[in-house]
């Protein structure tokens, strides 16, 4: 279930996908963003935390941030868990709120909301408690219940009465499409209103200026040069990140720990900057086992109306800048002959060439997978050693242990 539908009607989300980007440019922002909900959904809320750092939700739903909503009623504390038990059900609303960002949240079945919490009785927590109804939790150790260590409770409160059916609705936490909320907050947009206003500071400058030099003529020192900007910047950037061959040797390491799952299967898997996401099937396993695995493995189960995800997130380490700069053409010609060596047919799919400013191009290139092994994806891989481009993303299907789909590069040069 992505979301909680209170008796007014009104849907609380649980997101499919929460994270804090970082970005100096507000197009490098949007075009992140476009990017990620391509995979976890067309609704966001977005909330700016400092100059350069953004708190980004995704949904496939419309509705308001249940985690969000619930912490701010309670003031914003920095370590929080709220439950509410659901009326005429046997499952209650969890929230986790750890060093001032929602952790967890959403609708459990009572009994497995202390698997939930075991994990923090081997941390150091200050944790605001608040708990509604006859749930699974209690102050001091009780049969049945979970407790947490005395020393890890700031606060315990047991309210008369939940919150959810009154929680107040806040447009901050309203997720809306995605293009929607960018335009609102100004990102990827042009800035009228900054323009507007610089264009009136301007004008008022330049009539006191006028005023002035009617009196008396000064000689002022010409104003400075504007920076130097680097044409090749873009290039450099680019080819900083991390390597194809490193990416897709990551790739495989996650895709064998899915492999591990006790009872469950991925059947499609979406790959791009350390962050895989994997649609998974039953083959007759229970959730909770499912769940156990997750927390062994550091991912994340989200459960939707058309299926149950998981998400792996994983280090990776930036490359030096390049050195030199190498005609795509060339670059194109003998990646075509490495990859038919190794791999025999017509699997490339060169995209058009972008030129940005006679300084540098780039050309998007997809190697199209069909039925491939993991071990043929490795060589594969081992073959983009020393290239100058990118791995945009990876995006298969998995068929028995084979998988389908495309490998997404960009090739950077002249």
């Amino acid at each position: 279930m992505t979301y909680i539908t209170r008796g007014d009607g009104e849907h609380f989300v649980i997101p499919s996908y929460r994270d804090v980007l970082t970005a100096k440019q507000k197009t490098a922002l949007k075009n992140e963003i476009l990017a990620l909900s391509k995979s976890y959904g067309e609704y966001i809320t977005l909330q700016r935390k400092t100059a350069t750092k953004y708190e980004v939700a995704f949904s496939t739903d419309r509705g308001y941030l249940l985690g969000e909503s619930i912490w701010h009623f309670f003031g914003r504390p920095l370590d929080m868990v709220y439950c509410e038990a659901i009326q005429g059900t046997t499952e209650a609303i969890l929230v986790i709120v750890k060093s001032g960002s929602v952790y967890l949240d959403g609708s459990f079945p009572l009994d497995t909301i202390p698997e939930e919490l075991v994990v923090f009785l081997t941390e150091q927590n200050n944790f605001e408690i608040f708990i509604s109804g006859d749930v699974p939790i209690s102050q001091q150790p009780e049969d049945g219940k979970f407790s947490f260590d005395p020393a890890s409770v700031k606060k315990f409160t047991v309210l008369e009465k939940p919150i959810f059916p009154t929680l107040p609705l806040l447009k901050p936490y309203l997720f809306d499409l995605v293009d929607t909320v960018l335009k609102n907050q100004g990102i990827g947009v042009f800035p009228v209103k900054q323009v507007v206003g610089v264009l009136v500071t301007v004008s008022v400058v330049w009539m006191i200026w006028s005023y002035f030099s009617t009196a008396k003529v000064k000689v002022e020192a010409p104003p400075p040069p504007p920076p130097q900007v680097n044409p090749y910047q873009g290039f450099l950037d680019g080819l900083s990140t991390p390597t194809p061959d490193s990416l897709i040797t990551i790739f495989l390491a996650e895709l064998q720990k899915l492999y591990g799952m006790p009872g469950w299967v991925p059947k499609s898997i979406f790959f791009s900057k350390g962050l895989l996401s994997a649609n998974v099937q039953s083959q007759g396993s229970l959730l909770k086992n499912l769940y156990q695995w997750a927390k062994l493995n550091n991912a994340i189960i989200v459960v939707r109306r058309d299926g149950i995800s998981v998400t792996l997130t994983m280090p990776i380490q930036n490359r030096p800048q390049p050195k030199n700069i190498y005609s795509i053409k060339k670059v194109l010609v003998q990646l075509i002959d490495k990859i038919a060596i190794i791999y025999p047919g017509n699997h490339l799919s060169p995209g058009e060439t972008i030129d940005h400013g006679g300084s540098y191009s780039e050309m998007p290139i997809a190697i199209n997978l069909d039925s491939a092994s993991p071990e043929l994806i490795r060589t594969i891989g081992q073959q983009l050693q020393g290239y100058p481009m990118t791995l945009q993303n990876i995006q298969v299907s998995v068929n028995n242990g084979s998988l389908s789909g495309s490998i997404n590069l960009l090739i950077l040069g002249s």
